[in-house]
């Protein structure tokens, strides 16, 4: 067995989160200040404050990743070690997959293009790392794999316009991109698969009926928290790391969701009504980041049912 290289502090290590003030990202943000680092947040103005506490912890700069001399200026002023990019383009609460379909040359202008931008002046400042968000919707139809799941190695073949912006690869840095699975937490605030899921949750906390028409299809599902702290473990890895991983939380179906709902709160009114899924894509294998940094994340199915009806309070700083 491969030991795994020992982590690196982050205590009072300057780290660029941009798009920080997004859901994954402001998670990211709340993983860093815990880990003692002091992020510098880049990105537009948002309508909702996720990280109001915050504010006296953090160095807040808005700007967009288009702008390659905000970008620059950034690197100049704040001399980041490490850079995280949680960056998405999102038009209001649409959701990020409906946003690449209804304006494709918005979300490569900044899922590509501005990332390009964002790693240009990060090797022209000598940072160490880059850590990256991408997706799982980079892979195909389901049907276009194996009965198992897909690993880094299987082809990438995006058939939505988000799942194309996210397929990148970059090698003038060392650039380490995380495809995330279907993410639940607080702080989710735009429209899609995830949002519907969340409503129920939000609905059974507060004793109203709930109701979904979901597929029925296993889905590879990871809380936020989780996200944020393989992030951090991907920034204070001290060994080199490959350029793509998969991230897996666990694997479960709506049905197995609200059965865990239902077992927490038996007096849950929730109503399920079986669909076809619009589009599915196939279960991954996360075993490669696990192995290569020792990485576990703290929430299974009931561990994220549990936090999301508020039976344990998520982690704030």
């Amino acid at each position: 067995m491969t030991a795994i290289a020992p982590r690196e502090t982050l205590s009072d290590v300057t780290v660029m989160v941009a798009g920080g003030r997004g859901f994954v990202g402001s998670h990211v943000v709340r993983a860093l200040v815990r880990a003692g680092a002091k992020p510098v947040v880049f990105g537009p103005a948002m309508t909702d404050d996720l990280l109001g506490d915050l504010a006296d912890r953090m160095v807040d700069v808005t700007g967009s990743i288009e702008d390659r001399g905000a970008v620059a200026a950034v690197f100049k002023r704040q001399r980041p070690r490490y850079v995280v990019s949680c960056v998405a383009h999102g038009a209001g609460s649409l959701g990020l997959m409906r946003t690449g379909e209804a304006d494709l040359s918005r979300s490569i202008a900044v899922n590509v293009n501005g990332f390009s931008t964002l790693l240009d002046e990060a090797a022209k400042a000598g940072v160490a790392r880059v850590v990256w968000t991408s997706s799982t919707v980079v892979y195909g139809p389901a049907s276009a794999y194996g009965a198992t799941p897909v690993t880094e190695d299987d082809p990438a073949g995006p058939i939505t316009g988000y799942g194309l912006t996210k397929d990148l690869r970059r090698g003038a840095l060392e650039v380490v991109g995380l495809r995330l699975p279907l993410v639940l937490g607080p702080g989710l605030w735009y429209e899609g698969v995830a949002s519907a899921i969340a409503r129920v949750f939000s609905q059974v906390a507060s004793g109203e009926p709930a109701s979904l028409a979901f597929h029925d299809r296993p889905l590879d599902f990871m809380a936020v928290s989780d996200v944020a702290e393989a992030v951090v473990t991907a920034l204070t890895h001290r060994a080199p790391l490959r350029d793509i991983y998969n991230l897996a939380g666990f694997t479960a179906s709506v049905p197995d969701i609200l059965a865990g709902i239902t077992e927490i709160r038996p007096s849950a009114r929730v109503a399920y009504e079986r669909s076809q899924p619009a589009a599915l894509f196939p279960l991954v294998d996360g075993r490669r980041f696990v192995a290569d940094t020792g990485f576990r994340p703290a929430h299974d199915l009931g561990g994220l049912v549990r936090a999301l009806l508020n039976e344990t309070e998520p982690a704030h700083v």
